[in-house]
């Protein structure tokens, strides 16, 4: 089955219908994904954990075989260049798009060579989505799902993390994928990366691109608030700065949702516009994905004290009504 692809700022994202079914999903049915957009670092030598803790956001001491950490990769002025999942399957490993790679192998090479560790992109055979509703519904055939948040299970074979309250990505190097895709594909609960995209940012989870690197602080898009950032650890990449964004800055944005009705292009880095004069930038374009019918679901790093119901974005001529969506609890 040749999927179809769209493109988000440039990276392209598989669907396996038209649009608005690949974003439909059935409240009490289990889906499965293609997320051949995702690949892996694998980080080597014996300082591996060290290494990364000093140039992590996340806590990667507290990575174990059973536990991951999502973390960001900052440079010096706290900005990030890179979000990925750090886990410990076959030695440690960096989960994160593929396009993101070459960037961040090529920032974490100026330090490694002085730490004894070796970074290398690793092939593997799959790499798959699973949004789990029902326990009584299609499962992933040989595969144990975790129970609990960032909780791991894995094999010689396969590797399962969980995301949020419903998400979990699978790896699989030795393990036969067919088993496990084929009853999905024949009751039509497999779908692409696009609606997955979907998926994670109505769980808060947004994706950085090449064209966002080193544009964002983590306070911008709300990861002071989640395990990506740990402020009880030592020092690492960018700390000071996120350390004082955090402790004496009075944050002035927060991540919110908007569903959008327009036919102009978007792409990560946008400023958004009151579309009162004089016209005041009121936040930034962060994620988005496609929903149909010209229809676009935003995530954007908006004032606190903004309540506009509209807003232009970047130079666009015509301004867009901004409807709140409520994100998903992640837990």
């Amino acid at each position: 089955m040749k999927p179809n692809s769209y493109t988000i700022n440039q990276r392209p994202l598989s669907l396996y219908s038209t649009l608005e079914n690949e974003l439909q999903f059935e409240a009490t049915k289990n889906y499965l994904f293609d997320l051949s957009y995702l690949g892996l670092v694998q980080v080597e030598g014996d300082n591996s954990k060290s290494f990364l803790q000093g140039q992590l956001t996340c806590d990667v001491a507290n990575i174990q075989p059973d536990h991951m950490k999502p973390g960001a990769l900052c440079n010096l002025k706290g900005r990030i260049l890179a979000l990925m999942d750090v886990l410990q399957w076959h030695g440690v490993k960096l989960v994160l798009p593929k396009d993101m790679i070459d960037l961040t192998l090529s920032d974490l090479a100026k330090t490694a060579m002085f730490s004894r560790v070796k970074l290398s992109e690793q092939p593997i055979k799959k790499i798959l989505g699973f949004y789990c509703q029902n326990s009584e519904d299609l499962m992933p055939s040989m595969i144990e799902v975790p129970e609990t948040l960032h909780q791991v299970k894995q094999t010689e074979g396969y590797c399962i993390y969980r995301i949020s309250s419903k998400l979990h990505i699978i790896l699989l190097d030795h393990q036969d994928i067919d088993p496990i895709k084929e009853p999905f594909i024949t009751n039509k609960q497999w779908k692409g990366s696009l609606a997955w995209h979907k998926l994670q940012l109505l769980d808060h989870l947004y994706e950085l691109y090449p064209e966002s690197t080193g544009v964002f602080l983590p306070h911008r898009l709300g990861l002071h608030n989640t395990e990506r950032i740990s402020f009880n650890k030592g020092c690492y990449r960018g700390q000071e700065i996120i350390a004082r964004t955090h402790y004496r800055a009075k944050l002035k944005h927060e991540m919110r949702l908007y569903i959008i009705k327009s036919q102009e292009a978007l792409h990560v880095g946008q400023p958004l516009f009151s579309t009162d004069e004089p016209r005041l930038e009121i936040g930034e374009l962060v994620d988005y994905c496609p929903i149909g019918n010209d229809q676009t679901m935003i995530a954007a790093s908006v004032l606190i004290e903004n309540d506009s119901p509209q807003c232009y974005i970047g130079d666009h001529l015509q301004a867009v009504k901004l409807v709140p969506i409520q994100a998903r609890a992640n837990a």
